[in-house]
């Protein structure tokens, strides 16, 4: 039942991912858990060709964990295994396999947990999670409560893991120690103030000298990552590739490790001994906490503060009234009071202000929905740039922006304005 090897590697055998939850079916939630799977079992020999939303429903899961372990070397589900009445994972696939649930002796998370429940159908949920398939191999769970299962099917194996991803990573990770890495693993390069296209065309003329490369790339507001997949290139070939993406990107090419915007910025921070703080306005505090989200950054960031009506930008930062009433709050004048009244509020060495119309309404002609005034003061001088982020949601606006105020400070950071 094994599935056609990909990519011409001998090595790598097939999967398919299942993630599980009608909240993911119907929208109300974005499954980010494929493409972690997806990227963590290439490098161990397997290469995901289909991935599929499932609803909460025993017929239509059960359905689909017999086509795709018919189909596939591997299957990874995740969700399903709570202890609420849609979890109805183990069920299904009791269904599909015509295997009965026994208890799982092991599993004591659960009814250690259940101890302190009064509630009786409370109780029967956190019992079911000690439910496991007739023969299967038990995961221990290393957050949360619901353990994991390993299946047999044939020639080929499913795996089941809690949706959370707190739960979901720590699990996968440890059972993915049994297999060897056969391929180097992915690199990831973050490129900033650079379009998709723009960003493909570079790493694409790059990669024509490259063979044993499989490029795709994965765009988000504002952060464009670039992802080179090995399959045949081995470790030297892929670094090499990397670093001349990079080299071609120039300063818009803020990592090739992975790590996010805040995370390189934190990075340049420490390693330069400098501290920044932030004062916004229509990012509402993003900036700054896309900074604190990083481990470490209460050595670099002393604050920030959301001032959103021009009065709060006059009495908190200092912002000239009669400056706000000639050149209003969107502006470059603004911009730059605002980073200069955050910088010497907090006594940081580095401040970033932003301020723009995120929209969908309050634009003018003169000044549109999308545009965004941002500066940077730091103790060797202050300057500001206008962004017009004209094509998006209010959302993406903010998250333009918010990514364009990290890579200012970072560039600021890096000594690259100077």
């Amino acid at each position: 039942m094994c599935g056609k090897p990909h990519m011409g590697d001998a090595r790598m055998q097939t999967a398919a991912v299942v993630a599980v939850g009608t909240e993911l079916t119907a929208g109300l939630r974005v499954d980010t858990n494929t493409a972690e799977i997806a990227r963590k079992l290439a490098p161990r020999g397997f290469v995901v060709l289909e991935s599929v939303l499932c609803p909460d429903s025993v017929d239509v899961l059960a359905a689909e964990f017999l086509r795709l372990s018919d189909a596939y070397s591997l299957v990874v589900v995740t969700g399903g295994l709570g202890p609420t009445h849609d979890d109805v994972t183990r069920e299904a696939a009791a269904r599909a396999f015509d295997l009965p649930l026994v208890s799982d002796e092991l599993h004591t998370t659960a009814s250690r947990l259940a101890g302190h429940l009064d509630d009786s159908r409370a109780l029967e949920g956190f019992f079911n999670q000690s439910l496991c398939l007739k023969g299967a191999e038990i995961l221990a769970a290393q957050t949360g409560t619901a353990s994991g299962q390993v299946l047999r099917v044939g020639e080929g194996t499913v795996v089941f893991l809690p949706g959370p991803p707190t739960e979901m990573r720590p699990m996968l990770d440890a059972w993915l120690q049994r297999f060897p890495l056969v391929r180097t693993r992915p690199i990831e390069l973050g490129v900033v103030g650079k379009g998709e296209s723009d960003a493909q065309a570079a790493a694409s003329r790059v990669l024509e000298s490259h063979t044993g490369i499989i490029f795709t790339v994965l765009a988000y507001p504002g952060d464009v990552r670039l992802l080179l997949l090995d399959d045949g290139a081995d470790q030297s070939g892929m670094e090499s590739a990397a670093a001349e993406i990079a080299d071609a990107l120039g300063k818009a090419c803020y990592t090739r490790t992975g790590k996010s915007l805040g995370e390189e910025l934190v990075c340049a921070l420490r390693a330069n001994g400098l501290t920044v703080a932030c004062a916004e306005s229509c990012t509402g505090g993003m900036v700054s906490a896309a900074i604190t989200d990083v481990p470490g950054a209460s050595e670099v960031f002393l604050g920030g503060v959301v001032t959103y009506s021009n009065e709060a930008k006059q009495r908190i930062l200092g912002v000239d009234a009669a400056l706000l009433a000639e050149h209003g709050a969107v502006s470059e004048q603004t911009a730059l009071s605002m980073a200069e009244g955050g910088r010497r509020m907090f006594g940081a060495d580095i401040a970033v202000s932003v301020t723009g119309i995120a929209g969908p309404g309050g634009g003018s002609v003169e000044k549109p929905v999308g545009l965004v005034w941002m500066a940077v003061s730091s103790t060797w001088g202050a300057s500001a740039s206008k962004n017009l982020f004209a094509k998006g949601s209010r959302e993406s606006v903010r998250q333009r922006a918010t990514s364009a105020a990290l890579d200012l400070l970072r560039c600021e950071a890096l000594g690259m304005r100077r």
